[in-house]
């Protein structure tokens, strides 16, 4: 019994910042320009793929961040922010591993490449594998 409270705790516990994420999700960060309308609504719609690939992500709208996560904290919006600024400025969609490494940097969403590098992954073929 006490091993499932100390696993729903850490479960619900809050993320203060991006290394919090590290070997639980991977992470899609985007940085929204007026050519990425729309941006939400498609990683809205991907819900399952995403949750199926343990992705949380994260879009600075310039006005506040937007995320699949209930709450972010002010450490979280802080890093995404950060990060994004020190991304090349064609770099406007970032993908984090597990691991907590860049995986990638394009300068537009495109969520079936972005799948498809992270199908290719030995941790996530693992994962389909135990599945």
């Amino acid at each position: 019994m006490l091993l499932v409270i100390i696993s729903l705790a850490a479960y619900g516990a809050e993320m203060n910042n991006l290394g919090d994420y590290q070997w639980r999700n991977r992470l899609i960060l985007v940085q929204a320009a007026s050519e990425t309308e729309g941006v939400v609504e498609t990683l809205r719609d991907a819900r399952a793929e995403l949750d199926d690939r343990d992705i949380i992500w994260f879009v600075n709208t310039g006005s506040g961040l937007v995320s699949n996560q209930a709450t972010v904290s002010g450490g979280v919006e802080h890093d995404v922010i950060e990060l994004l600024a020190k991304a090349r400025s064609d770099d406007r969609v970032l993908l984090i591993g597990k691991d907590g490494g860049i995986k990638s940097r394009e300068s537009s969403l495109d969520l079936d490449a972005i799948f498809g590098r992270i199908d290719a992954m030995p941790m996530r073929i693992r994962e389909m594998r135990t599945d």
